[in-house]
Formats: structure tokens, C-alpha cells, sequence
């Protein structure tokens, strides 16, 4: 079974990846969405969540989930050094 279900209504992430919720938007890939925290706890605090639901934690992402994770490490690279960190 797949950690991945389709957007919940309940989620703020899924809310905020399915755009019903507006978010400052950094970036985003296919399967990645990176926005800035609307209570930011530094002078540079960007998210980055999948835009698929994540079952439970990251705990539950296998080996089916390693494209979605490279997309991830990639955009979060690509993100920190536009922010100069």
C-alpha cells in the first residue's frame, strides 16, 4: 500500500498544494511544492511538502517514494542557495 493518497480535506498541507489555501510560493516540481511559513521562526523559513498526502510521517515513504524524495533534496538545494543560505 502506498504512503501517497490523494489530497485529504482535512490536511492544510493538501490545501495548501491544491492551491485552496494561498501561499506565498518559493518553487515548486511535479511532486514538490516549497512556500514561505506564515509565521516564520527565522528571516528565511521556506517549506517544502509533497503535493500527494503523506499517510502518516515520513516513516511510512518506501522505495516507491524515492523519485518524489530526490525531487525534494533537489528543490530544497535549489531553493537555499536563490536564498543565499
Amino acid at each position: 500500500m502506498s504512503a501517497f493518497t490523494p489530497s485529504r480535506p482535512d490536511c492544510l498541507f493538501c490545501k495548501i498544494a491544491a492551491g485552496a489555501i494561498k501561499g506565498q510560493i518559493v518553487d515548486q516540481t511535479d511532486a514538490v511544492l516549497a512556500f514561505r511559513d506564515i509565521d516564520p521562526q527565522a528571516p528565511t523559513h521556506v517549506l517544502l511538502i509533497p503535493k500527494a498526502h503523506v499517510a502518516e510521517s515520513a516513516a511510512d515513504l518506501g522505495a516507491d517514494h524515492a523519485s518524489m524524495l530526490g525531487e525534494l533534496f533537489a528543490l530544497a538545494a535549489r531553493v537555499a542557495r536563490r536564498e543565499g543560505l
